[in-house]
């Protein structure tokens, strides 16, 4: 674990053979709004996608870095130059073996799926009550939040030389975000 600390972040290494025409503008557009948003700046919308991500350092001298694939590449373009960019879910009912009830695989730019995949888990996201004095309070078993961030943490800094993909397993009461 140490030893990984101290290597290059490989998400911020250029993909020699990707180009711009390998990101969704779709989802480039949505990162530049969301960044706008976030910096209250809404002069961005007027910034032109590639110095939007040269400003993010996504794109330095124009050469595609493997984090701009990550969060916005094409499906065609993840399956040439990245393959283990994939996030599996599967919700399981029970802890037994064998298929999970659902299951579905996303290999496409981080940022077209991350809602999709938080909808996913809230549809059987049960709620939880507890008593507190003369008060019963109920809370979701799985907080959006954490959630989210654990995910995110997995698809960013996990080892994409590694073969695997990252899995979402949510059971009744448990979710599991394991990263290879």
């Amino acid at each position: 674990l140490i030893h990984s600390e101290i290597e290059p972040d490989f998400s911020a290494e250029l993909c020699p053979k990707a180009t711009l025409a390998d990101l969704d503008p779709s989802a480039m557009t949505d990162f530049r709004a969301l960044w706008a948003k976030r910096s209250s700046n809404d002069r961005l919308a007027a910034v032109p996608l590639a110095q939007v991500l040269a400003d993010a350092d996504l794109l330095p001298d124009g050469c595609v870095t493997y984090a701009a694939l990550i969060l916005f590449g094409t499906h065609a373009a993840l399956g040439r130059h990245l393959a283990p960019a994939e996030v599996i879910f599967e919700y399981r009912s029970s802890e037994a073996s064998g298929p999970a009830q659902e299951r579905h695989e996303f290999r496409e730019s981080f940022l077209r799926f991350h809602d999709q995949l938080w909808k996913l888990i809230n549809q059987r996201n049960d709620r939880q009550s507890y008593q507190d004095g003369f008060f019963r309070f109920d809370l979701p078993t799985f907080d959006e939040r954490p959630v989210r961030e654990a995910v995110l943490n997995a698809v960013c800094h996990r080892d994409y030389r590694a073969a695997g993909s990252v899995f979402v397993r949510q059971f009744s009461r448990r979710l599991e975000v394991i990263s290879p």
